[in-house]
């Protein structure tokens, strides 16, 4: 059973955990991550849930939830590892934001690297494909209702902030 620790609104800890899956009560937050990858010619990694998971078979960036105990950086070398096989290091990351989603606190960051598709080892549990798109593509796959709503309206909150990091017209 997974545990996360219970924040709360200033994300200060509760000292107390929960298990996955449990309501928050009001005043309750948890935290998570969001990772957006870049491939060395600003194209995005993109992972496509499971048809087992909430939002069936859309597309979104790979995150997850903190466990009790990690940091959001800790959680994102975590995520990365496990969802699409990419070692990373703490290095790697940079920070870009932080979002509010109802009970959670989803901390953004980005990493640019040097893979391939072939280089990916997904959770099979948790994703169903990946794919690597332009920022024009992933645009387009949101319009077509393809991409959970959540991760677009995070997208929408760092595209600036992307857009000057790595010289990207968005």
């Amino acid at each position: 059973m997974e545990l996360f620790d219970v924040v709360d609104k200033n994300r200060q800890p509760m000292n107390k955990t929960l298990p996955r899956g449990c309501t928050l009560k009001e005043n309750e937050f948890n935290v998570g991550i969001e990772v957006w990858i870049l491939d060395n010619e600003n194209n995005l990694l993109i992972t496509q849930r499971s048809e087992l998971k909430s939002h069936p078979l859309e597309w979104e960036c790979p995150g997850g939830c903190c466990l009790a105990g990690e940091t959001s950086t800790q959680t994102a070398l975590r995520e990365i590892q496990e969802e699409v096989g990419l070692a990373i290091t703490k290095s790697d990351l940079q920070y870009l934001d932080t979002h509010l989603y109802k009970y959670q606190f989803v901390d953004i960051y980005t990493i640019k690297l040097n893979f391939k598709i072939s280089d990916l080892k997904l959770q099979e549990s948790e994703i169903k494909d990946a794919q690597i798109v332009t920022f024009e593509k992933f645009i387009k796959m949101y319009n077509e209702n393809k991409v959970v709503q959540s991760v677009f309206d995070r997208f929408n909150l760092i595209k600036n902030k992307l857009s000057e990091q790595y010289n990207i017209n968005l």
